[in-house]
């Protein structure tokens, strides 16, 4: 299926999204949105990717909500609800999904773009990238991302960053642990293709439902939380994969995984 403001394309078990506005920053619109979500909803049930990467054409990440679409509507608050709620549907698929998906952030990521990178499970940054939730700045209550930063960061630095709308470096964002890497550009693809073959080789079922609990556990108590890993070692313990990375244990060799 051909979209006009994504770019898929799939090899060696590995899924490529890239935004494709490069004209607007990659900004949000109505169709960015609803392109994207399908795109991700495919992605999530097809058995044979194993790992997902996001990333934008041109000269940034994503500029967040488009300014000036947002300008031009009549009715500016539908406008915002609907398009804050296409961006929440990429963002819960993005969580739910159980495949790990890895941001390539080539350049500025702001407002919603900044959310989106956040919904990511690891995140590579050029050293020259910008961040900021940018939302204050143009007289506008944060549509997402707050939940996600306040998680990450705590109470007074979400304060910081949001509320006075600052701009921080990719540098920054590392030691805050907002990103995992932050790189020269010439080293964002090599980065990224560490992880990606670190996934290619690793159990898919094993990773997916490793990542479900890690955002299970932010909401979870203790005790659910134990009995929902419990649960899940049990359910993954009867794959292929679990016999076969045992056995290899025991035998002192590496295994050799299918995804089944």
């Amino acid at each position: 299926m051909n979209y006009e403001t994504v770019d898929l394309k799939i090899k060696q078990q590995c899924a490529y999204i890239t935004l494709n506005r490069p004209e607007r920053l990659n900004s949000f619109d109505m169709k960015l949105g609803k392109e994207l979500h399908q795109v991700l909803k495919n992605i999530s049930t097809n058995d044979e990717i194993k790992v997902v990467i996001l990333k934008g054409t041109g000269k940034g990440f994503c500029g967040g909500g488009d300014v000036k679409e947002m300008n031009k509507a009549k009715n500016k608050p539908q406008f915002l609800r609907e398009l804050t709620k296409a961006i929440h549907k990429c963002v819960l698929e993005m969580r739910y999904m159980e495949k790990p998906i890895i941001a390539a952030v080539n350049g500025a990521a702001f407002g919603a773009g900044f959310s989106l990178m956040l919904a990511c499970d690891i995140i590579i940054a050029d050293k020259k990238a910008k961040f900021g939730t940018a939302f204050i700045g143009i007289g506008l209550a944060p549509g997402c991302g707050t939940q996600l930063l306040s998680k990450l960061i705590g109470y007074q630095k979400a304060c910081e960053f949001i509320l006075t709308s600052k701009i921080f470096t990719a540098e920054e964002a590392e030691k805050l642990g907002i990103i995992n890497k932050a790189v020269s550009s010439n080293n964002i693809e090599k980065e990224i293709e560490t992880y990606i073959e670190i996934f290619q080789n690793f159990p898919s079922i094993a990773v997916g439902k490793a990542k479900m609990l890690i955002n299970r556990s932010l909401d979870n108590s203790i005790e659910q939380h134990l009995e929902l890993e419990s649960i899940t070692a049990a359910f993954t313990a009867g794959t292929n994969d679990f016999s076969e990375g045992v056995k290899a244990f025991v035998e002192k060799r590496k295994p050799k995984f299918t995804g089944k």
